[in-house]
């Protein structure tokens, strides 16, 4: 083999070998945080593994995680939590895991209760707020304080933004929720309080997929558009961690 074809082979291997790096640091990351995902969890009768599908597509379950828009810091920790968010929850280091996957928990209760059995509008709502979730949803227009009006076509998607983020976001997050479900992650998590109703409500949520509606249904009749969040993205191929 050529110098310069063994160089052209390396180079083009190097960001699949990075991309499974990173993905093994994430799941040993994981590891240390499943206990609290659990615990809090239960603590909320929430789905563990939604919980978990959102610290992997926030930050790869990255403590120190720092999101930006237009250069400045706008989402922080693992959870990734903008101030506002984490005000509303009494938030007050986003960068405590404990803190923050308790505060995540009480946010995915309190989705879980707006939207239903709906795991792609719950994801939709962490990743694009539940007003825009609701505005495309209903088909209606919604009129920020600032001024910006989300969905001023009125138009119905189904309740999924068309902003190719929070679409892609939706789509991974299936993925992820559905591959750890095949490998039993918090298969024997316990159901927490004594309302009966709350743990059959739970333990539908843990033996079943969240996802009692697919994506395609209704479908967006505007070009998606991205969010204003940015996130760093990493290409993980054909693993099943998608990015």
């Amino acid at each position: 083999m050529k110098p310069k074809t063994a160089l052209w082979l390396t180079l083009l291997l190097l960001p699949v070998g990075y991309a499974e790096a990173q993905e093994t640091d994430a799941r040993q990351r994981a590891r240390s945080y499943e206990p609290l995902i659990a615990s809090a969890a239960q603590r909320y009768n929430v789905d563990p593994r939604l919980l978990w599908t959102i610290a992997y597509l926030e930050s790869r379950f990255r403590q120190g995680a720092i999101s930006y828009k237009d250069g400045k810091p706008c989402a922080y920790g693992m959870m990734q939590f903008t101030a506002t968010t984490a005000t509303r929850y009494g938030l007050k280091d986003p960068h405590s895991v404990r803190e923050a996957i308790d505060a995540a928990a009480r946010y995915v209760r309190d989705l879980q209760e707006r939207f239903g059995a709906r795991g792609d509008l719950i994801l939709a709502a962490y990743n694009a707020g539940e007003g825009a979730v609701e505005a495309f949803r209903d088909g209606k227009r919604l009129v920020l304080s600032n001024g910006k009006i989300i969905n001023p076509g009125s138009i119905r998607t189904g309740g999924v933004p068309p902003y190719l983020e929070t679409r892609e976001y939706v789509g991974r997050g299936k993925l992820v929720y559905q591959n750890i479900s095949g490998e039993g992650l918090f298969a024997t998590v316990p159901v927490a309080g004594s309302n009966k109703d709350a743990q059959s409500k739970t333990r539908a949520r843990i033996e079943g997929s969240i996802y009692s509606s697919e994506l395609g249904e209704n479908q967006p009749t505007e070009p998606a558009v991205k969010s204003a969040k940015t996130k760093v993205s990493v290409q993980v191929g054909s693993s099943i961690y998608v990015n």
